[in-house]
């Protein structure tokens, strides 16, 4: 397999050929990573995952909780913006081949700059992709290509309560305030929902958690739900290392929940909502509880 290629030509058609030269150059900045870190050597010995699920589902409670394992890199929504990568962490600047492979070749770009070499304390990589990432050519390739990929392990994140899951989005949207770094509680104004969109997100969301599950059979998967994700930390988190083949370290998380009142409290039109959700296969997200 060759390992270099010369200079990507503008306009020129992108060849994984061409993407090696690229490689080498990421290549050259992992191992200055390595370096870094306290290792000259590189391996890719470890564990690839995804993370697979949707927005305001703990998501980033959870990639906090794996990032905070001293042998584990996990990116952000790196599929996310077509016009752009989202590393979402600290890490050696790609080369500027990067950008054209992702946009031209996007499972070569996954396999070049994502699965790459990495230091040899780094145990498990992964990254957040949503249902609803990637979805366009040629960014679609990628599905097809996680599916069958060997040794891939899958973390499927869901909420039991797709109502908070709704809610959580409205507020971040009218507040513009996705992540809670900072620990301090956050008082929102109650919010009015629209019924049709409440049974519109409840329906497509299930439908999406159904097809994650049966897309993936065929891969090792973990179920988490975000409820347990926060009520029963350890145990999760026990789970996950488990999964990931990591050894145990406490982890700690680096964001904090945002919803914090009761839903009859946060949602201003909460008893027509629960009286027109009587009685359908979404009334249990009704019953008032103390947020979570």
């Amino acid at each position: 397999m060759p390992t270099s290629s010369g200079p990507l030509v503008p306009g020129e058609p992108l060849t994984r050929r061409a993407a090696l030269g690229g490689q080498r150059l990421w290549q050259d900045a992992a191992r200055w990573w390595a370096k870094r870190t306290g290792s000259s050597r590189l391996h890719q010995d470890y564990v690839p995952f995804v993370v697979v699920g949707r927005s305001r589902t703990g998501s980033n409670f959870l990639r906090g909780l794996l990032g905070s394992h001293p042998q584990v890199i996990i990116l952000g929504e790196i599929l996310k913006n077509p016009a752009a990568i989202e590393w979402g962490t600290e890490r050696p600047t790609a080369p500027a081949q990067a950008a054209d492979v992702y946009r031209q070749d996007p499972v070569a770009f996954l396999e070049t700059y994502v699965f790459s070499e990495q230091p040899l304390a780094v145990r498990a990589l992964g990254f957040k992709l949503f249902y609803y990432h990637a979805r366009a050519e040629p960014w679609a390739r990628i599905w097809p290509h996680l599916q069958t990929r060997p040794g891939l392990h899958v973390i499927h994140l869901k909420r039991r309560n797709i109502l908070r899951t709704h809610l959580s989005r409205a507020q971040a949207e009218r507040s513009d305030r996705w992540v809670n770094a900072s620990g301090q509680p956050e008082d929102y104004r109650p919010i009015e929902l629209d019924y049709s969109a409440c049974l519109r997100d409840f329906e497509q969301t299930r439908t999406w958690e159904a097809a994650a599950d049966e897309y993936f059979d065929g891969q090792a998967m973990l179920k988490i739900y975000y409820e347990d994700l926060v009520e029963a930390t350890q145990r999760q988190v026990d789970r996950l290392e488990m999964f990931l083949g990591l050894p145990r370290r406490t982890l700690v998380p680096q964001t904090h929940r945002q919803a914090r009142l009761p839903l009859a409290q946060a949602i201003a039109n909460y008893p027509e909502l629960q009286r027109r959700f009587r009685g359908s296969p979404w009334e249990a997200f009704f019953e008032d509880e103390p947020a979570s």
